[in-house]
């Protein structure tokens, strides 16, 4: 009815791996090109186990009833059920429940917010944040829970800023700003512990994560709006450290204020 679905006969093995049991993931989304980037990534991951795709909401909740897979990914707009209402019918039947999506604007982002969807990706993205996506969503990685609002606000300074969700340097530079705005001191000590911190839970080195973290900086100055980022910074292309420290600061007081 509403396109494509595909389930896995591996799926009745639950995805056995040399180093362990793969994890099993369900994917709804009605973009069959970022449906099908995505079943590309998690069966060349060696950590992941495709358990069914399908573009349609109301198929995606039978199949995550009928083969309990460990995790949901979904787009926000979806035909028969968006992927708000999905995670909700699988809250608590479905242990890791994650939100991918190109929908990123103020009114999809506050619902984020008020459902409390912790684990939300924008797209486009790359393949190693994506992974990361999956790995939080199945505890694999040391992250703390960050409260539900900053992952939000976070997502949405950055798209104010200029820096472009698509880049590599994108995910390290979100996941650093929510790491700052739970313990400021990390801004301080980016080489020692913020790098070496996000290249284990990236799977990289903390050069390739300062050299990622860079590019997206420059990238944000060459396509941002000078005015929205005099807001945020008081010096003209900051470093990283200057970046992450100045954004982490702002949105961190203005989430204190609005408790106050």
């Amino acid at each position: 009815m509403y396109g494509y679905i595909e389930r896995s006969l591996k799926n009745i093995h639950r995805g056995e791996s040399v180093m362990g049991r793969r994890f099993d993931v369900l994917l709804a989304d009605a973009n069959e090109e970022y449906r099908l980037l995505m079943k590309d990534i998690i069966e060349s991951s060696g950590e992941f186990h495709l358990a069914a795709h399908t573009g349609s909401g109301t198929e995606a909740l039978e199949l995550a009833r009928e083969l309990r897979p460990d995790v949901v990914v979904t787009d926000a707009v979806l035909p028969g059920l968006d992927g708000f209402a999905l995670l909700d019918e699988l809250e608590g039947l479905v242990p890791g429940l994650a939100m991918v999506t190109g929908y990123c604007q103020t009114s999809v982002l506050l619902e984020v917010i008020r459902r409390g969807i912790r684990l939300f990706l924008p797209k486009p993205f790359q393949n190693d944040a994506f992974l990361g996506l999956l790995r939080r969503a199945c505890g694999l990685t040391e992250e703390r829970r960050m409260p539900v609002r900053w992952e939000a606000q976070v997502t949405h300074a950055l798209h104010m800023v200029g820096v472009p969700a698509h880049i590599k340097g994108y995910p390290y530079v979100r996941r650093a700003i929510l790491m700052v705005m739970e313990k400021p001191e990390l801004a301080h000590a980016l080489t020692k512990e913020l790098y070496p911190a996000l290249a284990r839970q990236f799977g990289t080195t903390a050069s390739c994560v300062e050299r990622a973290i860079r590019s997206a900086v420059d990238a944000a100055w060459m396509r941002g709006d000078p005015i929205i980022q005099r807001a945020y910074f008081t010096v003209d292309k900051p470093s990283n450290g200057v970046f992450i420290a100045a954004i982490a600061e702002k949105l961190r007081a203005g989430s204190e204020n609005s408790v106050a």
